[in-house]
């Protein structure tokens, strides 16, 4: 307890004045006014070293309601307890209805009055003053940083990542910002993101921005700036629902809700910019979570015409091309509005400049220099070293002038790294302050009193004097938090690390058990919130009773991740539990099963199939298998395919290792069930690629059947799309747009993000097939906006893709090339280096067969698709385009002349597949598969084929002329004519006018005039769109007519 009888403080006599003049509280009353405890009040009052922090407003707020207290008056209480004014926020939160230029005003003459109070200081110098901060040099890049601000006052918003070693001032360089954002009327917020075994939330450093924002606006403002996300705002900000009454919006889908969660804090941000310039500062983000790095890209991308200003602090250090934050880098590089500031050390002079600065008075070059040598100009080092020859008496101030006391050479005396200076300053803390800050550390950087409280083990005036011996040393600061209570936080990263390392491990881990139990009790009601910290602290337990709790912290935090769409923190609290489930214990199979299926759920959306297929998919199979579990089994088989079909699209269908898990689920899925449903619609898709449709596709229809049935929407669409692209004989295309149409108007509710994307591909390439252009792109688009929201990784792929095949409609032949090729590398950025080259020869193809170019390429990268496996019939269409006849004639003798029951209804062939057939076997004259393939798809309802876009029609029209049926010829390409001109299909279109021409020419002598007309036509064209092979042939013609 602290003493009355205690000399009273600056602090404690103002504190006495202005509760005689408000006459209505006692000490206890006034401290429960404020929200802060009597014991913190009577230490501000009787301890001189103890200073007011960031709870003073709540101290100053009962005597401003009372009018006690002026806003001038503020001010000057504010520079005698502690050294400076009150910042704008704090103005506006104790003086709301002030105007805001007036504010200022009153900050820049206090601010005045200070800096005539400190030009007038003589000597004595103030105990303290080496654990002043100092700043100094930095010149080019505040500028930068100032002209950064300046242009986003200006409506150009912009990012800028301040980067360096630990302790170069990277935090100081900013906070220089800051004072320059105060005097432009800007405001500044400011979030930190935490190492582990601290506090960890997804988005954490977002929220603390947010959050310090909320708490000093007006609330009408912040439902203005908020508009219609609030709701989505209020999931991770709670201060939201608090201040403002609004409840989160209830979760529908979990990456359309992440959408809308990035775009709600976006707008959030950039309409709080609005009305003045923000800066949003986001400290040491190499400790950031992968979903903070992809929400603060998502904000980044949308800094256009904004007045918001984004400083993100790291350790290039601590960041190898392998970190989360190099691939976020690597995004943000591709921003117009981002740039970088490199931070070096300071130069001899400037260290000499932060020597006279901490020393108050000039120091000898030589100390400047023999500093500088040995710091390399680092500010916090040469801060470190000056306060550490202070402390140990090594140079001593005598006579207004700094001297070297002992015979020890001043280079010899200067510790060799930044970690032995402050392990030799902690040295000098008392043994009772080392004991108190060591239990700190590990509770984490930022460490609340009441925690230190209950698990340091000693009497709280012990901690009290421990926390203000640090404290006056400036080895912690203190800082306000939630609840108006008190918190501490170690003034740089290395001095927690540095204490935490010097623990003895088995210390260590007693020490973790107890602040994982205090986390229990202070937090007992809001444990989700504090899952991660928990589960961080119990895992170091060897108690199984601990470890326990750890795994459903973890479990708990995951889920809270997942809640708000942090796949990334989900993954890794996942993977944390899977390690200490290790040591727990290793032979509960279940258990592990259970963690590792939930942990490759999570990798394959976030963009690790491979990982998934190689590691977590086997893995859960062979435990289920030993536990004799087939549902768990079969879902094991399901994540390993899903986390195929995201590693390779259409590629893994020849490749074995599909073959080998296909056939497991098929072992595994029990009658009636989600999981036989699955099973049946991949082995349906095996035996169609395998060349047996006949069986494949009576799999797929009972296993559409059986979903219908079972009603579950996720898996319904999941096969309802593979029986688009699979069952597609030429009877089925009334089918086909029947249940393309349904999954265009059945709810998405209950449909996975994943499944819903490759559905709305299958359904965009059904109503294209069907030569519905504008229904095909009402899907492509909602595709695309699906891409654009989540920033899924396959799905940009895709919507790249899809940019590739309507400009191929379009005759942006040259565009669609370009298109893929940018998509093969995007692929590579995006770590899709198999699947990227697949959707690449899908919707890239077709333009290069257009052009003549680039073809030879597309057969080997096709042959490699294949996997070794039995050529198909897109090999086929490309060979025949490279004239390999006697390889294409062998291909056609198999798959078209020997097919079994080839005509019949009980060829189930896909129509798209004998397409490619059809034109292979024209191109090479092959009349036998024409004649088969002409009957077997005339009059059906395809009009073009899903990928390798072409008109059915103009095929159909060559196999009569191949034929020698005229006139058959010509109804096919008067229809071809009126498919692609309601397609807008331009290169089909010369394509088709080029072979009716041809065939008017040949066969009808007294239509040369209108031969002609299709001749000019497609020369006009085919030049315009660069079609060379198709122009040459048109010439060709011309120059035989002489026309």
């Amino acid at each position: 307890m602290v003493k009355r009888s205690r000399t009273l403080t600056a602090f404690g006599k103002d504190l006495d004045s202005l509760l005689k003049q408000a006459g209505k509280f006692n000490l206890r009353e006034y401290a429960d006014e404020c929200g802060v405890s009597y014991k913190y009040i009577s230490q501000l009052r009787t301890m001189p070293d103890r200073r007011p922090g960031g709870l003073y407003t709540s101290l100053l707020t009962p005597f401003v309601q009372l009018r006690i207290l002026d806003l001038t008056e503020s001010h000057q209480l504010s520079l005698r307890h502690r050294g400076k004014p009150l910042s704008l926020s704090e103005c506006n939160e104790l003086f709301p209805e002030t105007l805001e230029n007036d504010l200022l005003e009153s900050i820049e003459q206090a601010v005045g009055i200070k800096q005539r109070s400190d030009i007038s200081t003589t000597e004595p110098v103030e105990p303290g003053f080496i654990y002043r901060r100092v700043f100094v040099g930095r010149e080019a890049e505040l500028k930068l940083l100032q002209s950064a601000f300046d242009n986003a006052m200006s409506g150009n918003g912009s990012i800028v990542m301040v980067v360096g070693e630990p302790g170069i001032g990277k935090t100081a360089l900013w906070e220089q910002l800051s004072a320059y954002v105060v005097t432009r009327s800007g405001k500044t917020v400011v979030g930190h993101c935490y190492e582990e075994g601290s506090l960890k939330l997804p988005y954490l450093a977002l929220i603390e921005a947010m959050y310090s924002y909320v708490l000093t606006s007006d609330p009408s403002a912040i439902r203005k700036e908020l508009g219609a996300g609030a709701a989505d705002v209020a999931r991770i900000v709670s201060e939201v629902t608090e201040k403002l009454g609004i409840k989160p919006r209830p979760p529908v889908n979990p990456e359309e809700d992440r959408y809308r969660l990035f775009h709600a804090v976006t707008g959030f941000l950039n309409n709080a910019a609005t009305t003045r310039p923000l800066v949003v500062v986001l400290e040491d983000l190499h400790n950031a979570d992968k979903d903070t790095l992809e929400m603060l890209i998502y904000i980044a991308r949308n800094l256009s015409g904004t007045r918001l200003l984004i400083i993100g602090t790291y350790r290039d250090v601590e960041v190898d091309r392998m970190h989360p934050l190099s691939a976020a880098l690597a995004e943000l590089r591709r921003i117009n509005a981002f740039d970088r500031v490199l931070l070096h050390g300071l130069s001899i002079s400037e260290v000499s400049r932060m020597l006279e600065n901490i020393a108050v008075e000039a120091v000898p070059r030589g100390l400047a220099e023999a500093v500088h040598q040995q710091t390399e100009g680092n500010p916090l080092f040469v801060q470190e070293v000056v306060r550490y020859l202070i402390e140990a008496g090594i140079i001593t101030r005598e006579k207004g002038h700094w001297l070297l006391t002992g015979e020890t050479s001043l280079r010899m005396s200067i510790p060799e790294g930044l970690r032995d200076v402050i392990g030799r300053r902690l040295s000098r803390l008392s043994e009772e302050c080392n004991r108190v800050l060591s239990t700190a550390a590990v509770i984490g950087r930022e460490f609340p009193l009441e925690i230190l409280h209950r698990v340091a083990g000693v009497p709280d005036s012990e901690v009290f004097a421990a926390l203000e011996e640090a404290r006056a040393l400036a080895i912690i600061e203190e800082h306000a938090s939630v609840g108006a209570t008190v918190s501490y936080r170690f003034t740089h990263a290395l001095i927690r690390q540095t204490l935490y390392e010097e623990i003895l491990a088995p210390r260590r881990i007693q020490l973790h058990q107890h602040v994982g139990q205090a986390l229990e009790e202070v937090g007992e009601k809001r444990l989700e919130e504090r899952a991660a910290e928990l589960a961080e602290h119990f895992s170091y337990s060897s108690e199984p009773t601990d470890l326990t709790k750890a795994i459903n912290y973890s479990e708990m935090a995951a889920e809270r991740a997942a809640s708000v769409y942090a796949f990334g923190e989900e993954v890794r609290l996942l993977e944390q539990a899977l390690k200490v489930q290790e040591v727990l214990d290793s032979e509960d199979r279940a258990k592990r099963c259970d963690l590792l299926l939930a942990l490759g759920g999570v990798l394959t959306v976030v963009g690790e199939p491979r990982h998934v297929l190689d590691v977590e998919a086997p893995e859960a199979l062979s435990l289920a298998e030993t536990i004799g579990d087939n549902k768990r089994a079969s879902k094991a088989c399901q994540l390993a395919l899903e986390a195929l079909t995201y590693y390779q699209s259409g590629g893994m269908l020849g490749n074995p290792e599909t073959t080998q898990w296909v056939e497991q689920a098929d072992c595994y899925a029990e009658p009636d069930t989600l999981e036989r449903a699955h099973a049946d619609c991949w082995l349906g898709v095996m035996k169609i690629n395998a060349g047996r449709p006949m069986e494949g596709a009576p799999l797929i229809e009972h296993a559409l059947d059986l979903a219908r049935h079972l009603d579950y929407p996720n898996t319904f669409f999941r096969i309802a799309y593979c029986w688009l692209f699979f069952v597609e004989a030429p009877w089925h295309a009334e089918g086909q747009l029947k249940l393309a149409e349904e999954l265009m108007t059945r709810p998405r509710v209950g449909v996975s993000i994943p499944v819903l994307a490759w559905a709305l591909m299958f359904v965009g390439l059904t109503f294209s097939s069907l030569g519905l252009r504008e229904r095909a792109e009402e899907a492509f688009h909602e595709l695309q906006d699906l891409a654009k929201r989540t920033q899924g990784a396959n799905y940009l792929i895709w919507s790249m893709g899809i940019d590739a095949y309507i400009a191929t409609w379009d005759g942006r032949l040259w565009e669609a090339v370009e298109i893929t090729q940018s998509l093969v590398t995007r692929g590579q950025e995006l770590g899709l280096t198999a699947f990227a080259p697949v959707i690449a020869g899908l919707f890239g193809t077709r333009c290069r067969l257009y052009l003549g170019r680039g073809v030879k390429a597309f057969e080997h990268a096709h042959q490699d698709f294949l996997h070794g496996g039995r050529p198909n019939e897109e090999l086929c269409l490309i060979m025949s385009h490279l004239s390999r006849t006697a390889q294409v004639a062998e291909m056609l003798e198999q798959r078209v002349v020997a097919r079994p029951g080839i005509g019949s209804v009980d060829d189930m062939t896909q129509a798209t597949c004998d397409i490619y057939l059809l034109e292979a076997a024209v191109l090479i004259g092959h009349r036998r598969s024409a004649e088969l393939l002409l009957e077997r798809l005339a009059g059906s309802g395809f009009r073009t084929t899903k990928q390798h876009t072409t008109c059915t029609a103009r095929h159909l029209g060559a196999a009569a002329a191949l034929l020698g049926r005229p006139e058959e010829a010509r109804e096919h390409y008067q229809e071809a004519i009126r498919v692609c001109n309601d397609m807008r299909f331009r290169p089909e279109l010369a394509l088709t006018r080029l072979q009716l021409a041809e065939l008017l020419l040949e066969h009808y002598p007294d239509k040369k005039p209108e031969a002609l007309e299709h001749l000019d036509f497609a020369i006009k064209e085919f030049r315009e769109m660069k079609m060379q092979p198709s122009l040459e042939r048109a010439l060709r013609h011309k120059e035989i007519l002489g026309a």
